[in-house]
């Protein structure tokens, strides 16, 4: 089951849906379904200093590593 990142073209708002087989993701904020897929970038943290893969910065004073996935909220990878 892959999961996609959308953004709805009516109300904005950006989220993750599960989507399975021929399903159509709906907007959970306005139930909206004229979606457009946002382009994901993998991030990990890491133990070494290999930078093979995107990896989040530290934490800001703000809370989040500067992803846009992470908003005035907390890392979702912490």
């Amino acid at each position: 089951m892959p999961l996609f990142e959308y953004v709805c073209t009516q109300c904005n708002c950006e989220f993750e849906a599960l989507v399975r087989g021929e399903e159509t993701p709906v907007c959970p904020q306005c139930g909206a379904t004229k979606l457009e897929k946002a382009w994901s970038v993998p991030a990990a943290h890491t133990g070494g200093s290999s930078q093979s893969l995107p990896v989040c910065a530290p934490p800001s004073a703000h809370g989040g590593c500067g992803a846009h996935q992470c908003g005035g909220g907390g890392c979702h990878l912490h």
